[in-house]
């Protein structure tokens, strides 16, 4: 997206060690596979300290210290205390870093459940995986996945086999394909110029923005009429150094904002997404940073209106409504969505902060920018929910894209070793309210 910064008590679960009959996921060879995944605990995690730097470079509001001093390193298993809060306390006002280090701790257990993969077959160096092997794992991870999201909105799958994003493929199609009828499949289809995201054996790779940019917590597809309601990221190679994944429930995010953010996003009538895609035909060469709406569409540049419009009506827009056609003979189109912002979480019926204003390029959906002082807030006390850890190689992490946000850290690489790998995956698509 151009120009735009992405930013219950768990029960406990017995063992999913289960015999899969391989009927229309392995073919007419009803041989059976066991696997077993068992609960556990992130109990290698440890607390991160913040960088001052990656707020400084981009220009967001810093995070919130106790008060403006020290804030004390948190234990490694901190973040068991009161839903929502922070392992190291910071008030709802506060002076930034200051000389102070700040630490983002892991997720809590009521946050995000874990689960290891305990089939004894698990090397990803055994020559025993295939795809048939493959499609089965995945089918009995999508049975885990579905008994525990509700729970949480979170669950880490660990010690997983697959090493490449063809092998991960395999697993994938398992877990579609382990529901009558199949789950459906979300595609990634921003607002910005690109079609997509970059490929690898048919898998997303996860975003490609600079590894140095600090990607703040998003959820994915929020400014689509249509978004997902599962997002999933799997490590095929973590980065020799940074790189953790960020989380943070969205009813937290809302508790923390003061009285007068919340009301100036309702006295307005919520958020306006936007985006202006000029005619291939008409353009002048460099005019459109944001490309054609042919190229956008993945249409030939000969290609017409109404091919356009029965693109984004695929997306969830309405044609009559959120396309808008220049009257001046340039052949642009804007594209709009207006979203309340806010969504009622599912278990509470609490307010749920669902919209990216912390990457301060928006409007209101009446046209009023959002002042500079709202996006600061937003992007300051966003912290105070967020949690950190680190996937590594193996790891599936699978959210409720509705009520948990994600996001990155930045990291460095290093020439000698292999590059970072994450493959994103995106399921149940859903209305974005």
């Amino acid at each position: 997206m151009n120009n735009i910064v992405f930013f219950a008590i768990v029960a406990v679960l017995p063992t999913c060690d289960a015999f899969l009959p391989s009927t229309s996921l392995l073919g007419n060879r009803r041989q059976q596979v066991r696997f077993a995944f068992s609960q556990s605990k992130l109990d290698d995690a440890a607390p991160v300290e913040l960088q001052r730097q990656w707020f400084q470079a981009w220009g967001f509001a810093e995070p919130e210290t106790k008060g403006g001093s020290s804030a004390k390193k948190p234990k490694a298993k901190a973040g068991k205390g009161k839903k929502g809060k922070p392992a190291a306390k910071a008030p709802s006002k506060g002076g930034g870093f200051g000389e102070a280090k700040i630490w983002s701790a892991p997720p809590p257990d009521d946050m995000m459940t874990v689960f290891t993969c305990d089939s004894a077959s698990a090397d990803p160096s055994s020559s025993e995986w295939g795809e048939e092997k493959l499609r089965a794992l995945g089918a009995e991870a999508r049975e885990t996945i579905d008994g525990a999201l509700p729970a949480t909105g979170a669950v880490l799958l660990r010690g997983l086999p697959m090493r490449s994003a063809e092998e991960f493929g395999h697993f994938w199609r398992g877990c579609l394909a382990a529901s009558d009828p199949p789950q459906q499949e979300g595609t990634y289809i921003s607002l910005g110029p690109s079609r997509g995201r970059t490929k690898m054996s048919g898998i997303d790779l996860a975003t490609n923005v600079p590894p140095e940019f600090l990607l703040l917590c998003h959820n994915e597809l929020c400014y689509n009429p249509t978004t997902v309601g599962r997002i999933a990221l799997y490590c095929v190679q973590d980065a020799p150094s940074g790189g953790e994944t960020i989380m943070a429930r969205n009813r937290d995010l809302a508790t923390s904002l003061s009285p007068s953010t919340m009301q100036f996003l309702e006295d307005h009538g919520g958020i306006m997404y936007s985006r202006v895609f000029q005619d291939a035909r008409k353009r002048a060469p460099g005019s459109d940073p944001l490309g054609s709406w042919q190229e956008k569409c993945a249409l030939p540049e000969t290609a017409g209106p109404e091919e356009a419009e029965a693109f984004f009506k695929s997306m969830g827009f309405d044609p009559a409504t959120d396309l808008t056609w220049a009257g001046d003979g340039s052949g642009a189109l804007r594209i709009t969505n207006r979203h309340p912002g806010i969504l009622k979480d599912p278990d509470t019926g609490e307010p749920a902060w669902w919209n990216i204003i912390h990457t301060g390029s928006l409007q209101a959906a009446d046209g009023t920018p959002f002042p500079k002082k709202i996006v600061a807030e937003v992007q300051r006390t966003g912290w105070l929910h967020t949690r950190t850890f680190k996937l590594v190689p193996g790891d599936w992490l699978m959210l409720d894209n509705l009520r948990v946000q994600h996001g990155r850290l930045p990291y460095t690489s290093d020439p000698s070793k292999p590059a970072r790998c994450l493959l994103t995956v995106y399921a149940d698509p859903v209305p974005s309210f």
